[in-house]
């Protein structure tokens, strides 16, 4: 464990977590990136290889990527109490809020008009997750041999290709 243990720490920690569960929308691809924005540019809790190492145990193991990489990043900063801290405070906000659209649903039907925001919403969501893609693919590409084996590795996946079939063929 690399970080703080006090109690002010603590809330600070808190306090990021709830925001990351409330303002983190467009899925897991999404919620990974603004994390890492957060706790390697703009924090620095832990350094961009830490991060990608990080995501890297995260997709070995099954559930929900996001919340098992705030998990590891509150484990990171104070110990199994941050572990719970972080999965229960980014988890809260989206339960609560998927269920009351779920009551505004089946109170007053579909919403047509919120269509076009949610259309407008996908094209950030989108600059969010190819800035990630970027950054991180700077520090995890390490010279001409990993460019192309990832390349390879996108382009069986867009072809229709089991990721499972295709991370064995790589190792």
């Amino acid at each position: 464990m690399t970080g703080t243990s006090s109690l002010s720490g603590l809330r600070e920690t808190a306090r990021f977590f709830l925001k990351m569960g409330l303002v983190a929308f467009g899925g897991p691809s999404a919620h990974i990136a603004m994390l890492e924005d957060e706790v390697v540019t703009r924090r620095r809790w832990m350094s961009r290889e830490h991060f990608l190492d990080l995501v890297g145990a995260t997709n070995l193991i099954p559930g929900p990527n996001s919340t098992e990489m705030m998990m590891h990043v509150g484990y990171e900063r104070h110990g199994w109490v941050g572990l719970a801290t972080a999965g229960s405070l980014f988890v809260l906000p989206a339960a609560l809020i998927s269920g009351f659209g779920a009551w505004l649903y089946v109170r007053y039907g579909s919403l047509p008009e919120l269509a076009p925001l949610l259309f407008g919403i996908k094209p950030a969501i989108l600059a969010v997750i190819l800035a990630a893609v970027w950054r991180l693919g700077k520090t995890a590409v390490k010279g001409p041999p990993y460019l192309v084996i990832g390349a390879a590795v996108v382009a069986a996946v867009l072809l229709g290709l089991n990721e499972v079939l295709v991370q064995t063929v790589c190792d």
